[in-house]
């Protein structure tokens, strides 16, 4: 009896194992077999992500939010070829994490994905994981003008919203100087009042 609960023991904790050797998941149409260390994470819109240590997102819906925060701070960026992907690397240390927080973003079939991991360096794991999806159907100076152009959008959006935040504030004075109102933390009535008032 001891010989079986043992058989059964073993063959439970094989084949747990196994499953998260291969375990693998679907983003937008393409197969990514998660690094063992990784495993267990969350479904999530357009990705995957284990806890704030690694995510995989497929990007297409809004690649300047996606790649524009990054391509602003980053500490440390390359151009490589990974497989037959083109990868564009960003690398900055993250007091959040406390260490170097990297995002890779690489084409696979007609998409663009973003693989974000804690640590400086592409490691064989998330070589092999980019290495393992189907050849990019967008060739490398495409993909790489494509990016450049999203960081000029994220450029320009960054800089209509403060622009609308700097008339915000201005309307704001003028109508506190014409009425000789004291300042309010209410937003959203200032809202109401210079929409009213100005716009």
């Amino acid at each position: 009896m001891k010989k079986i609960m043992i058989l059964i023991i073993t063959s439970i904790f094989l084949i747990g194992c196994v499953y998260a050797q291969e375990d693998s998941l679907e983003i937008n149409g393409i197969t990514f077999k998660v690094p063992e260390e990784f495993c267990g994470g969350d479904n999530i819109t357009n990705g995957y992500r284990y806890d704030n240590n690694f995510s995989i997102i497929c990007i297409d819906e809004d690649i300047p939010n996606a790649i524009g925060l990054w391509a602003m701070e980053y500490d440390y960026t390359n151009d490589l070829k990974i497989g037959k992907h083109p990868v564009r690397h960003y690398c900055k240390n993250n007091e959040y994490v406390g260490d170097n927080h990297s995002h890779a973003y690489f084409a696979s079939g007609k998409s663009i994905y973003e693989i974000s991991w804690v640590g400086k360096n592409i490691t064989n794991d998330i070589e092999n994981l980019i290495k393992n999806t189907p050849k990019s159907k967008i060739n490398d100076d495409a993909f790489y003008e494509k990016l450049d152009e999203s960081v000029k959008i994220y450029k320009l959006q960054k800089i209509d919203k403060l622009n609308q935040e700097a008339e915000y504030d201005y309307l704001k004075s003028k109508y506190n100087v014409q009425n000789d109102q004291k300042p309010t933390h209410d937003d959203t009535q200032f809202k109401q009042i210079l929409l009213y008032h100005y716009l």
